[in-house]
């Protein structure tokens, strides 16, 4: 898969690589944070078409999210979010590297990340659609029935579908809704407002409340968090139970505080020759000794915290294995299969190594009953 990038000039007009209009294309648009379910769907169809007519499966994807752009904007005098914050975004699922990794294995043979700016998002959607079909030879557009494009976001499905009824492209809209609606309570907890079951709101909803078993309902597979493993305070070694520090820069969506059940994969060093995308997917796979059933901790440390001290949140992991392995300093994927037990305040070391067996016993009857149903069905 091919991944270009491009950034609208001041004016908001993006100014295409000439070698994507060469072949006809179908092409689909979006953000795709989590890359769950509905967004699998609309890929899926986006390969499927494109395998028909012989065209280039391609995808747009918008980053920075438009979300993060626009709520920037409009509490920063309409200035645009730095790149550090960008990078940060605290309403991130899952980091865009995660994200064509997956569109990868999905079959998309082009996906051109586009740098979201206000300057780009006052085009109109009439604009912008016929920049597609004249610079990319897009012939048929690939949407979820809910999607909105344009300045203004007046571009819904029935104008799109108006603007390709005079001949300019086809229009493909899939369901990538799931099953019915539910409901989430707004910013101040207060009021509710429904959401598609199949949406980044949903999940993201799903992923803060530590509810990561209905996550990954939503995904199809397990949520992840990735980063490096930097050193701790070492209690957990002391302890028998010794564990992978994330560093605070990791990538990904944390989970409630709380004990999880999931996997720790080595990803290896930065600077090793197998750290390339190829060789780390290698490692991802059920069975892989790279990936280790893992006890997974998220909090301040309850039982070691010093009343009225500020301590930041940590994810540490314990791979659950009878040997200690070496990891500072390596690239690590976290992911998430059950929740196990919220955080907990224990009278001293002793209970708490209690805890901490019982809860690596568990991780190992549920990654082993897990692995016997991915070991089957692989597929993102």
């Amino acid at each position: 898969m091919k991944v270009s990038q491009v950034s609208p000039d001041e004016s908001g007009i993006v100014r295409w690589p000439g070698t994507l209009g060469t072949r006809s294309s179908v092409v689909t648009i979006g953000v795709f944070d989590g890359m769950h379910r509905g967004h699998q769907a609309l890929l899926r169809r986006v390969v499927d078409l494109a395998a028909k007519a012989q065209d280039r499966p391609m995808a747009l994807v918008f980053d920075p999210s438009p979300k993060l752009v626009h709520s920037y904007a409009d509490s920063h005098d309409m200035t645009e979010p730095s790149p550090d914050l960008i990078r940060h975004d605290p309403d991130q699922i899952m980091p865009l590297e995660e994200r064509l990794r997956i569109m990868a294995q999905l079959g998309l043979d082009q996906v051109v990340v586009v740098r979201y700016t206000l300057a780009f998002a006052a085009k109109s959607y009439r604009f912008f659609l016929k920049q597609l079909t004249e610079q990319l030879a897009m012939r048929t557009l690939v949407l979820g029935r809910d999607a909105r494009m344009g300045a203004g976001r007046i571009g819904d499905i029935k104008a799109i579908a108006d603007l390709a009824d005079t001949g300019l492209f086809n229009l493909e809209v899939v369901d990538d809704q799931g099953p019915g609606d539910c409901t989430l309570p707004d910013a101040d907890g207060l009021e509710r407002r429904r959401v598609r079951a199949w949406s980044s709101s949903h999940l993201r909803q799903l992923i803060l409340d530590g509810d990561v078993d209905a996550a990954m309902d939503i995904l199809g597979r397990p949520h992840m968090v990735q980063g490096t493993v930097v050193h701790g305070e070492q209690r957990g070694r002391r302890l028998g139970f010794p564990t992978a520090n994330l560093a605070p820069d990791s990538q990904g969506m944390m989970p409630a505080d709380g004990v999880y059940a999931g996997w720790l994969v080595d990803l290896g060093l930065p600077t090793d020759p197998m750290a390339t995308q190829e060789g780390r997917e290698g490692r991802l796979v059920q069975g892989s000794p790279w990936r280790m059933p893992a006890a997974i901790s998220i909090g301040t440390k309850e039982t070691f915290l010093v009343p009225g001290q500020q301590t930041p949140r940590i994810l540490e992991a314990n791979a659950v294995r009878p040997d200690w392995v070496d990891l500072y300093g390596h690239r690590v994927r976290v992911e998430f299969l059950s929740r196990l037990r919220g955080q907990k305040r224990y009278a001293g070391e002793e209970p708490l190594k209690r805890q901490l067996s019982l809860d690596a016993d568990r991780t190992l009857e549920l990654t082993k009953a897990a692995g016997r149903v991915f070991s089957t069905n692989r597929r993102p």
